[in-house]
C-alpha cells in the first residue's frame, strides 16, 4: 500500500508539478530540451520497429473519428514519428503539428505515405511554448511525460481547440510509468483527468484493452471533451 506524505499536494496540478520535479532529479532527459534531443537523435529511427502504439488502436480512432468532418483543421501535440498523424490524415482536412523534436519530425517525414498526399508541417516548438493557434480538434497521444505544468497545458488545449480535445495515453509499466511524488504514485491519465476535473471541465474518461506488437495487453485511455461546451461564461 502507498504511504501518502502530507507534504504532498492534495491539488492534482500541484501533484504533478511535483512529479515532473522528482523525475527531472533522476533523469535529465525530462528537463533538459537538449538532452531529449540527443536521445531522440539516436533512436527516432527505430522508434516504430520496437513497439509502437498507433497501429493497434482502432477501437480508439473508430471513437475519434465519429467526431471528425472532411473540411476539420487538426492540431496535433507531439506527433513524434507520425503514427497516428497517419491515421488522422485522410479524415481531416489540414494538420498542424507542434513537435519540439527536429530529429523525430525528420523521421515522420521520411515515413510519410504519399497516398494521403504531402506530409503535414510543424511547427518545431514544446507545445508550452508554441505561439497561439486555432484549431476544430486538438489531439495528442503519450505526449505529455515532459510537460512540468499540465493544468496550463490543459487549459491552452481547451483554448485552442474550437470543437473537441481528445487525448490518449498509455496506462502502465513497462509502456507508461506512473507520476510518482515520494512513496504514492498516479496512473497519468487519471491524473490528467482529475486536473480536467480541477478546471471544472467536463469530459469523458475510457480506457481501452490494446494488445501491442509484443503480445502484451494493457489498458490505454482515451480521455475527450467538446471545448464549445466547456467555455468560460
Amino acid at each position: 500500500m502507498n504511504h501518502i506524505n502530507t507534504t504532498i499536494s492534495a491539488m492534482p496540478s500541484e501533484y504533478w508539478i511535483q512529479a515532473w520535479e522528482q523525475a527531472a532529479a533522476k533523469d535529465c532527459r525530462v528537463g533538459i530540451d537538449a538532452e531529449e534531443e540527443s536521445y531522440w537523435v539516436e533512436n527516432a529511427p527505430a522508434y516504430d520497429e520496437r513497439n509502437p502504439l498507433a497501429p493497434y488502436t482502432q477501437p480508439i480512432m473508430n471513437t475519434i473519428y465519429e467526431y471528425l468532418a472532411p473540411d476539420d483543421h487538426l492540431l496535433e501535440i507531439g506527433p513524434g514519428t507520425g503514427g497516428f498523424t497517419q491515421l488522422l490524415a485522410p479524415n481531416v482536412g489540414e494538420i498542424t503539428l507542434i513537435e519540439p523534436s527536429k530529429a523525430m519530425y525528420k523521421e515522420l517525414c521520411s515515413s510519410w505515405p504519399t497516398r494521403i498526399g504531402s506530409f503535414p508541417e510543424a511547427i518545431i516548438s514544446k507545445w508550452e511554448e508554441a505561439p497561439e493557434h486555432k484549431a476544430d480538434i486538438v489531439f495528442g497521444a503519450n505526449a505529455f511525460y515532459r510537460i512540468r505544468d499540465m493544468k496550463a497545458s490543459l487549459l491552452k488545449m481547451h483554448e485552442t481547440a474550437r470543437r473537441h480535445v481528445f487525448l490518449i495515453q498509455s496506462i502502465g509499466r513497462p509502456f507508461a510509468g506512473p507520476l510518482q511524488v515520494k512513496e504514492m504514485e498516479k496512473e497519468r491519465a487519471d491524473a490528467l483527468s482529475d486536473i480536467l476535473h480541477e478546471l471544472n471541465i467536463s469530459h469523458s474518461y475510457e480506457r481501452f484493452p490494446i494488445k501491442r506488437k509484443n503480445g502484451m495487453i494493457h489498458d490505454v485511455a482515451l480521455i475527450h471533451w467538446r471545448s464549445d461546451q466547456n467555455r468560460q461564461k
